[in-house]
């Protein structure tokens, strides 16, 4: 059984680095020491925990692509690659 006076991260830890941009919407990416975290900043939750960079990205341009709109399979993939390549773009410059 876990030790209940002992909760959350390590002690020293907690210091983040935040990504925000206008192309990521309401949700910015939290950097920490282990994980790039996508949050959204509307209801201020944490929305996934990634490994690395390119897989928060992906999250995110999942994220954007929610809406209230049936998508035909061609079209809803192009708009997801646009909306991801958009992202990616704004990473490798």
């Amino acid at each position: 059984m876990a030790n209940p006076n002992f909760k959350g991260r390590p002690k020293g830890s907690g210091k983040s680095t935040f990504i925000e941009d206008p192309l990521l919407g309401i949700y910015k990416i939290a950097i920490d020491e282990y994980s790039f975290n996508v949050v959204d900043t509307k209801k201020n939750k944490t929305l996934g925990f990634h490994t690395s960079l390119p897989q928060a990205v992906l999250s995110i341009a999942k994220y954007l692509m929610l809406e209230e709109k049936t998508f035909a399979l061609t079209e809803y993939a192009e708009k997801f690659e646009n909306t991801h390549l958009n992202l990616k773009k704004a990473i490798l410059r």
